[in-house]
């Protein structure tokens, strides 16, 4: 096992024993059927203590309520939030080790770019990542599964870099079955379903684009595999995908919405409506400008105390809801489609697909901003904005690790330095996407 995979046990077992587990689980739960004057109540009682410790033991924070002149005990209920200046990616990348109340070694790290092609390093305390999972657990107990339900994994493909040859890892302490997302080819597909037979699963967990090209994969030798549940993340969906994956795997759809930073998540239900999980987080919606039927999320979160961002603005924005009230009668509010993460498929020299490709330039750090694209079939060039502390060995030798580990070897990379990244249309950079085949 090499030293991912071990530091992946290791989270897992954290999570899985945390001494709070069960506190976690039954608050949770009680918020499960709260009215809505409750859940606000809540809210406002978890921010109170979130914004005096922020300005207590964080740096940016002691100093950004200084030079505004915020006395955190003004700041009580959700309205008074407002009072608070926002903050977003750059302010992250610029004094991100600011925002610390805990010291480095009792967190775990975590960096992606996200939409925006500007990588952020953020922390989070074992205590809110299991909350983070249970708060995800609880969503699923509406379509009756449960963090022991038996699941097909399909994101990265680290274990499998790992292990040569093996496409497949089970973790069935953790009711997990790993596929890399990277190995969905005719090659490798009877290893992957022998595996998946052995393991008998009853849900399947991932980014959508990788499990719509293993739908597709098994579709085209007539193989279905009828499960309770898809349990969707990290990308926006489109219909012919939510189509293909219900036509092989049969189950609903569980998708959620969230982000590296962690400071809101959002689910839908068993009616089919999308619900800001509340007490996860405050959620405000900011109009956007020029755009009368778009917000901007921004996001506070509840429980991450060894990282407090007060009114984070993600950049990602949602359209309106559907409906103010769900025939679920959770006291959430409903919330509308997301426009989150959109990226092309890649592919590799061999042929092979290579979904979620923006996973290679995730975690670079010295950079503030980076790209991914494919020129031809295996062929890419990454684009990166040099920072301050920009190195271009390390950071050119990370980017070939992170290919070679991913994609595979083989693959032809060419590293562009450019002063800017260039957005699109609609006003975003394309972290990954495809010129040429």
């Amino acid at each position: 096992m090499g030293p991912t995979g071990a530091r992946l046990d290791v989270a897992h077992r954290i999570r899985r024993l945390h001494p709070l587990l069960p506190a976690i689980r039954a608050e949770l739960a009680r918020m499960d059927h709260a009215s809505r004057p409750q859940v606000v109540a809540y809210q406002e009682r978890r921010l109170r203590a979130m914004v005096r410790w922020a300005a207590a033991r964080s740096p940016f924070y002691r100093e950004l309520f200084r030079q505004n002149g915020i006395d955190p005990r003004d700041i009580r209920t959700l309205n008074d939030l407002t009072a608070i200046p926002p903050i977003d990616r750059h302010h992250l990348v610029e004094r991100g080790e600011e925002f610390r109340t805990f010291p480095a070694a009792t967190m775990w790290s975590a960096s992606s770019s996200g939409t925006s092609g500007r990588p952020v390093g953020v922390y989070r305390t074992p205590g809110s990542s299991a909350y983070e999972l249970c708060a995800q657990a609880r969503q699923w107990s509406w379509f009756g599964l449960n963090a022991s339900s038996r699941r097909i994994v399909l994101r990265g493909s680290d274990f499998a870099a790992d292990q040569p040859g093996r496409p497949v890892r089970d973790m069935s302490a953790n009711a997990q079955l790993m596929v890399s997302s990277f190995h969905l080819d005719d090659e490798h597909l009877p290893q992957i379903m022998s595996a998946i037979e052995a393991f008998d699963p009853v849900a399947i967990e991932g980014w959508p684009s990788s499990m719509t090209v293993l739908a597709g994969l098994m579709q085209r030798h007539g193989i279905t595999l009828p499960l309770r549940g898809i349990i969707t993340s990290s990308e926006v969906m489109s219909g012919p995908s939510r189509a293909l994956m219900r036509a092989v795997f049969g189950g609903p759809i569980i998708d959620h919405y969230g982000q590296t930073e962690r400071v809101t998540m959002s689910g839908n239900c068993e009616r089919g409506t999308d619900h800001v999980f509340e007490d996860y987080g405050i959620t405000e919606l900011i109009p956007v400008e020029g755009h009368p039927d778009r917000w901007e999320i921004v996001g506070t979160p509840l429980h991450n105390w060894g990282f407090p961002l007060l009114r984070y603005r993600t950049g990602d924005e949602v359209g309106p809801a559907p409906s103010p009230t769900c025939p679920c009668g959770r006291g959430f509010r409903t919330i509308g489609p997301i426009a989150g993460r959109a990226e092309d498929v890649f592919t590799a020299a061999d042929g092979r697909p290579l979904p979620l490709p923006s996973t290679v330039v995730d975690d670079l750090v010295g950079v503030l901003g980076a790209q991914i694209v494919q020129l031809a079939r295996g062929q890419f060039e990454v684009r990166v904005v040099p920072g301050p502390d920009y190195d271009r060995a390390a950071v050119a030798a990370h980017i070939h690790r992170n290919t070679d580990r991913m994609f595979g070897l083989g693959q032809q990379l060419a590293i562009v330095e450019l002063d800017a990244l260039v957005a699109g249309g609609s006003g975003k950079v394309k972290t990954a996407y495809v010129i040429g085949t």
